[in-house]
């Protein structure tokens, strides 16, 4: 009698998308079982994945005592890019790969980002506002200042950086960049100058935050940086929001250390309505709107599931986290 073969398992510990259909298709198609579960707790998700193949995970946090409950898991999978809620060491040392989907919304990060970078250096906020009050003025966003010519700086040269850079070079802009992983022969055919962290702070017009929220990363950002700014100079964040001390951001743009904002991103993702950047007139803020499009939501989807397909498989991993 012949022997059925199990097929591997996936569970998905939590998730907010309008659908999981991207994820039922994929599995469907390479015959693997899919749980999808709503974990409220370590000891749920524990409960969900004590017979999974693979770890799915949106929001939930991984830790390493999770992990080491979960003998059966061979792979680690998050749909986005952050991995800021996952022990990926902890994994690491347990052998288990961590995969992200760094590559889903690359384009629609640096859009974003362009568009605060528009908005708030052309003082949308005060213009729109003086409009609904029956004023038409332009001079109460007074002082404007074109952008060919000006410096466009990030913190983190990846690859969100990188597109979002190719379109400030549209707008005529000089680039620079702090990267330590990168060399300037591998940046300069993109016309891209790197510098140290200061020098960056101290030279840019406008600074763009693209970095990873680690251990190292984590308030990276704070009242010595922004000191170091222009103060007629703009600080964009499409990254994570607790890269920044938030309250040294608020001070500095209350204070007048820096000309503005434009923020996708806080440290929480429950914003009160009396939040200090909410009532601030040099502030254009989004609602961690920036990752967003119709087709960055099917590619999140599909791209996470493809990925633990091909572990599974025993074929090569597109973006082991800790590899």
């Amino acid at each position: 009698m012949p022997v059925t073969k199990k097929r591997p398992l996936v569970v998905l510990t939590d998730y907010s998308y309008e659908t999981i259909q991207p994820f039922i298709d994929v599995y469907k198609a390479a015959d693997f079982e899919f749980r999808p579960c709503q974990c409220k707790s370590p000891e749920e998700i524990i409960e969900a994945c004590k017979d999974a193949d693979a770890i799915q995970v949106h929001f939930a946090e991984i830790t390493r005592d999770i992990l080491a409950a979960l003998p059966k898991c061979r792979l680690l999978v998050h749909s986005g890019v952050g991995m800021d809620t996952i022990d990926v060491d902890a994994a690491r040392d347990l052998g288990i790969p961590a995969c992200n989907v760094p590559d889903y919304g690359i384009e629609d990060v640096a859009t974003h980002t362009i568009l605060l970078m528009l908005a708030v250096t052309k003082k949308l906020n005060k213009l729109m506002d003086t409009v609904k009050r029956g004023v038409w003025d332009f001079s109460v966003a007074k002082p404007v200042h074109r952008l060919a010519g000006r410096t466009f700086g990030t913190i983190g040269c990846g690859a969100i950086a990188r597109s979002t850079i190719q379109k400030a070079q549209a707008f005529g802009m000089n680039v620079i960049s702090y990267d330590p992983f990168l060399t300037q022969e591998q940046v300069a055919p993109l016309g891209i100058t790197l510098k140290s962290m200061d020098e960056v702070a101290a030279e840019s017009d406008v600074i763009s935050l693209h970095l990873h929220l680690n251990k190292s990363t984590e308030g990276m950002i704070g009242a010595d940086f922004f000191r170091k700014m222009k103060k007629d100079a703009f600080f964009i964040n499409t990254a994570r929001g607790a890269i920044v001390k938030e309250d040294e951001l608020i001070a500095a743009l209350r204070d007048g250390e820096i000309a503005g904002a434009g923020i996708d991103v806080l440290c929480s993702e429950t914003v009160p309505a009396d939040h200090p950047l909410i009532g601030m007139d040099n502030v254009i803020l989004t609602p961690h709107a920036a990752w967003y499009s119709e087709e960055a939501s099917l590619a999140l989807l599909t791209k996470g599931a493809e990925e633990v397909v091909r572990g599974l498989n025993g074929e090569k991993l597109l973006h082991p986290f800790n590899g």
